[in-house]
């Protein structure tokens, strides 16, 4: 319990959650991009990749569970953390300085919002409800023709 309460409520705690579940994200993402990279070794690579998957239903379902808590725990932890910076400082300061924050940490909001949209719209064009119901020689989904 005591883990609970400083992971979920003290500052550093939902700091350290958003940390780690971003590096778990960008994990994903790049062994997402790792494998797809295979459309470029030729339709049978691409499409054997896509069965391999397909055969591990348990696995796969083990790491979509994963991606959504990730997902999950990031945006309520970044939710949380601005709402407890505003509560500890609801007035703005009189003179505004310039900041020594970079550009990416000033716009975080809006790259996190833009990346969320392109997740729903990827998870909806190529998971949720495909259009395209083909299939290769051998009988496997034919995700070469879908993204080519």
């Amino acid at each position: 319990m005591k883990l609970f309460n400083a992971l979920f409520h003290s500052s550093l705690g939902k700091k350290y959650v958003m940390g780690m579940t971003g590096l778990a994200l960008f994990g994903f993402v790049i062994g997402h991009m790792l494998g797809n990279l295979q459309i470029f070794l030729g339709p049978d690579k691409i499409n054997a990749y896509g069965a391999f998957l397909k055969s591990m239903p348990k696995l796969l379902w083990a790491a979509r569970i994963s991606l959504l808590a990730c997902v999950f725990l990031h945006i309520t932890s970044a939710i949380s953390l601005v709402r407890d910076n505003r509560r500890a400082r609801p007035v703005a300061y009189q003179v505004r300085q310039a900041r020594s924050t970079t550009f990416a940490s000033r716009t975080m909001i809006w790259s996190g919002l833009i990346v969320l949209s392109f997740i729903i719209y990827h998870l909806f064009d190529f998971t949720i409800s495909p259009d395209y119901k083909g299939v290769d020689s051998e009988g496997r989904h034919d995700i070469f023709a879908m993204v080519v």
